[in-house]
């Protein structure tokens, strides 16, 4: 990142002693009008990154939180009723064919003045124009800046499916597809498909500066802008006074990099923070105690499962699927992990997605079922297996290393032997993708909230030929088909069947586990009020406020 601290880019280091002083105040009793000054907050986060353009980044909570605060999108998710409502586009419609989106745009929406850049005119489809072309045209001249790597827009086939983005007017857009894709909605509504500014865009060509300062010293159209970053340390954003739907009463918001969860709890009784992030399990009860904080605990698109890979024996015998999934005492891992702070998994899709299949057979604790099944494929005295691990704590699962060991006791009084292999991402995924693997605890969550965001990348037969997160090396033509009869309407009844139907076909061929839907939990100062928390992750301060 550059660091052109001569030309006021940077400030001096943001101290928090000023949040820690106006804690104190209000502890000892200051008068009604001094804690109406409280304009600030503090968000404790667990992850971090230089790059501050979502695009080129993946799904994070630091990133989600981000583009919640800095950037708009054409479209957002509704957090109440997960429904599309507009954003930058007042609204929409959809030929016939499925092929071609309108969008009428929002006038009057300024661009942020920040000390790198002072905006001359108001958002218009150049800046949309601009934004997508950037991902899917190799000619465009920021196409390669940051590295070439879109990963929610690989993953999506975004460039695929994309024929062309045409202005129509300068308030007006298209998008023609290549093929119907009833998820593309939701693909532009996700929190990586922000808008860019394009007056932007040409500044740093025509200054020779670097054009990586599009991704590092952003200019969004959000509620807040970023005023200073210290890398692995903090993030300080003010507010946007112009913002185009109702300016923040924050007038500024730091996220401060915590990785520790029990530093991040110490920060939030002492005051430091204000929100934290992700808080272990095991602090909930403290927290609920303590006078001064509270909990908040919601749905979320995520899903923990079991990975077993099929073309390798003995798990190419779908009886032996049957009969791990009938070992693993999945209320278990409730008590034991997610202390009551998820939810028990019978399908892929978590309860929070519009097509889980709220019917659907599942595999219920039942050991002496399990040994029956592993006599009659063969394997009366037992088998051999793999579990492969990435020990660190998530969102989606806080003790993955503590999960693999529950599922090996439950696996061995079955008589499956199973050996832990723990170890980094990097190494286990390359292993993963050579099929070395017997079994991998995995975990998925949403880039945005459309059902095929979870079941085509994790599960088709395209995702396994491309390298994709196939890692059950799961194949089938009618599953690909269901998938794809899902894309090509828009009628919503239409594309819940067909994910029903997929839903049904992973229970009888039993290519993953659903183990657990993690939720979404975060911690904050009991006078913090209307933080939202969308269910795809991440944090919105928009409408934020202290008392």
């Amino acid at each position: 990142m550059s660091q052109p601290t001569s030309h006021g880019y940077r400030m001096k280091p943001f101290s928090l002693i000023h949040c820690l002083a106006a804690v104190v105040l209000l502890l000892t009793g200051c008068k009604p009008v001094e804690s109406a000054k409280i304009s600030g907050a503090v968000y404790c986060v667990d992850s971090f990154s230089q790059h501050l353009n979502p695009q080129i980044q993946g799904s994070t909570p630091f990133i989600a939180s981000l583009s919640q605060q800095v950037y708009n999108r054409l479209i957002e998710i509704n957090p109440g009723t997960q429904r599309l409502d507009g954003a930058l586009a007042e609204n929409w419609s959809v030929s016939r064919n499925g092929l071609i989106y309108t969008f009428n745009l929002r006038r009057n929406v300024h661009f942020q003045h920040t000390n790198w850049f002072t905006p001359t005119r108001p958002f218009n489809a150049d800046d949309v124009i601009f934004s997508f072309k950037r991902i899917t045209d190799p000619t465009h001249p920021y196409h390669a800046v940051s590295g070439i790597r879109y990963p929610f827009f690989d993953n999506q086939q975004f460039s695929e499916i994309l024929q062309d983005i045409k202005k129509v007017t300068d308030y007006q857009v298209q998008f023609i597809l290549n093929r119907p894709d009833a998820s593309f909605m939701a693909t532009l509504a996700s929190d990586n498909s922000v808008i860019l500014s394009a007056e932007y865009g040409d500044y740093l060509q025509r200054q020779h500066g670097d054009m990586q300062d599009m991704d590092d010293l952003p200019v969004g159209t959000g509620p807040f802008k970023v005023q200073e970053l210290r890398s692995n340390e903090y993030l300080r954003l003010t507010r946007h006074a112009e913002y185009w739907d109702k300016a923040p009463i924050l007038e500024q918001l730091v996220f401060d990099y915590t990785p520790r969860a029990s530093k991040r709890l110490a920060k939030l009784f002492t005051g430091e923070c204000q929100v934290i992030a992700t808080p272990a399990a095991s602090q909930l009860p403290f927290i609920r105690d303590h006078q001064h904080t509270d909990v908040d605990v919601q749905s979320n698109m995520n899903t923990t499962y079991l990975a077993l890979n099929t073309k390798k024996k003995p798990l190419s015998d779908v009886r032996v699927r049957q009969a791990i999934a009938m070992a693993i005492n999945k209320d278990n891992l409730q008590q034991a992990v997610f202390y009551d702070t998820g939810e028990t998994a019978s399908s892929l899709l978590p309860l929070a997605s519009w097509a889980h299949h709220p019917n659907l057979d599942e595999y219920y604790y039942d050991p002496d079922q399990a040994k029956q099944l592993l006599k009659e494929s063969g394997y009366p005295d037992g088998l051999d297996l793999t579990l492969w691990v990435q020990p660190i704590a998530r969102a989606y699962n806080p003790d993955a290393s503590k999960t693999a060991q529950l599922i090996l006791g439950d696996l061995a009084r079955v008589g499956i032997n199973v050996q832990i292999i723990e170890t980094r991402w990097m190494v286990m995924k390359a292993k993963l993708q050579e099929g070395k693997h017997d079994m991998a605890l995995l975990a998925w969550t949403a880039d945005n909230a459309d059902p095929d965001n979870f079941l085509r990348p994790l599960l088709s037969c395209e995702a396994l030929k491309n390298g994709g997160n196939n890692y059950s090396s799961w194949c089938n033509d009618e599953f690909d088909s269901h998938l794809n009869k899902a894309l090509a309407t828009q009628r919503l009844s239409q594309r819940i069947f067909e994910y029903q139907r997929s839903q049904e076909m992973i229970y009888q061929y039993v290519p993953v586990i659903p183990l657990a839907h993690a939720l979404l939990v975060s911690a904050y100062w009991k006078n913090m009020h209307d933080v939202i928390i969308p269910p795809t992750g991440g944090v919105s301060f928009k409408k934020a406020y202290r008392e």
